[in-house]
């Protein structure tokens, strides 16, 4: 038996077809390559790497250039180059393919015995912990969907061994994405030189 027993996380596997959801990527890169660096899911020292994804645009922009940098502090300015060197892509499933994603929402994570940190904590211990384990202990999940700490919103998270099953549905360089003006205002938050 695994370290999460296999009947908690068949109660909480489910399969959804994904259409249209938000990544923010290093322009450098293609909009589904990866590697294996520490984030929530993935500690960056084994053998798999994570894609993450949020359903909604400004959750995409929170979780990748907002997140805790503002904390006490007066001034939500970022840095223009940080998203110059971005692009953004919708990411769907392939059609007639869905992915078999662990549902941590919720209660998702004490219905399976995990440690809520591993969703909610700033520090991602809990959630590397869990992704490693669930990651080899159950080769039928493709990843996790889970609720955004910073906004509530529903983001995936995707094992390297599923990305097959997703294709980009359009990708542009996030400088010209038409929601950022708007989504940055929102959030108070200015570009700066």
């Amino acid at each position: 038996m695994g370290r999460y027993p296999r009947k908690r996380i068949e109660a909480r596997l489910h399969l959804f077809a994904i259409e249209g959801a938000h990544r923010v990527f290093g322009a450098a890169r293609m909009p589904l390559q990866q590697y294996s660096s520490p984030s929530r899911f993935c500690d960056g020292k084994h053998d798999f790497s994570v894609m993450y994804a949020a359903l909604s645009f400004e959750t995409c922009i929170i979780e990748t250039l907002v997140r805790d940098q503002f904390t006490h502090r007066l001034k939500r300015e970022v840095p223009l180059a940080s998203i110059l060197a971005r692009g953004h892509a919708r990411v769907s499933t392939q059609p007639d393919r869905e992915l078999n994603l662990l549902d941590l929402r919720n209660t998702g994570c004490v219905d399976i015995g995990a440690p809520t940190d591993a969703v909610r904590a700033r520090h991602f211990a809990a959630g590397q912990a869990l992704g490693r384990a669930i990651h080899h202990e159950n080769e039928d999940v493709d990843g996790f969907i889970f609720a955004s700490r910073l906004t509530g919103d529903d983001c995936i998270a995707v094992f390297d061994r599923a990305l097959g099953k997703l294709m980009v549905v359009d990708a542009c360089e996030l400088k010209d994405h038409p929601e950022l003006p708007a989504v940055l205002e929102r959030n108070a938050v200015v570009l700066v030189d």
